[in-house]
């Protein structure tokens, strides 16, 4: 399993404080989406707020009455099995994205993959649509990556990044400055819209649960949403049931 971010690492802490705090006698996928409410990273928290996720509405979601121990200390939370296996498909996402760290970001895309946890099924009676929000995460990290290359590399708006073309030296008439006739338009095969990789050497699927009925009684048909993304920078290119 790849290393915990700090913010991560925070993430973390705060779930076992908010498991306390419920005299929850574990850490489930539940907290885990409290600590990334509270956290304040440049993905996940900005993303769940847009869908309208605040930190009240899930606590309330997810109090059992009567349940715990007034004794409860955030040190003695164990993780849940479905709060682990959250870790573990955020590392494995962390993975495919080739990022070094499981960041906030990565414990997201977790808690959207382990979909019959308590976290997954709050987000959806809430009225958040997982896919949808799998590929938000996708493109806010893309956009990320995007601005990190420019400061580092010193690119900009309108510069592409991509491969040179054999067109990109031709005159308007289709011909190089030597007189050699150049073609003004390449085919091309189909490359992934977010990071230019040639989709037949990248493309990846993956399968993910979708609930039947919410913690509200909201009925949703149950079954499996077929994902179909790039492998290189993990966009979504399709997604069905």
């Amino acid at each position: 399993m790849d290393a915990l971010s700090a913010e991560s690492d925070k993430v973390l802490a705060i779930a076992r404080q908010e498991a306390a705090g419920l005299r929850h006698e574990f850490t489930g996928t539940e907290h885990i989406l409290l600590g990334l409410l509270a956290c304040d990273d440049e993905i996940a928290a900005p993303l769940l707020s847009k869908h309208g996720i605040v930190a009240v509405e899930v606590r309330t979601q997810v109090a059992r009455p009567g349940s715990g121990r007034d004794d409860a200390s955030e040190n003695a939370q164990p993780l849940t099995a479905r709060a682990k296996q959250v870790l573990t498909l955020a590392s494995r996402e962390a993975e495919q994205l080739d990022d070094l760290e499981v960041g906030p970001e990565h414990l997201l895309l977790g808690i959207i993959r382990q979909a019959s946890g308590v976290a997954a099924l709050v987000l959806t009676d809430m009225g958040v649509d997982l896919v949808e929000l799998r590929d938000e995460v996708l493109e806010a990290r893309a956009g990320r990556e995007r601005l990190f290359d420019q400061d580092r590399f010193g690119g900009g708006p309108g510069s592409s990044g991509g491969p040179e073309t054999p067109s990109s030296e031709a005159s308007s008439d289709g011909s190089r400055g030597d007189g050699e006739v150049v073609p003004t338009r390449v085919l091309a095969p189909p490359l992934c819209p977010k990071c230019g990789e040639r989709l037949a050497d990248v493309l990846a699927t993956m399968s993910v649960a979708s609930p039947g009925a919410g913690t509200s009684g909201r009925r949703r048909p149950p079954g499996n949403v077929t994902l179909v993304y790039c492998g290189a920078c993990g966009h979504t290119i399709s997604a069905t049931r």
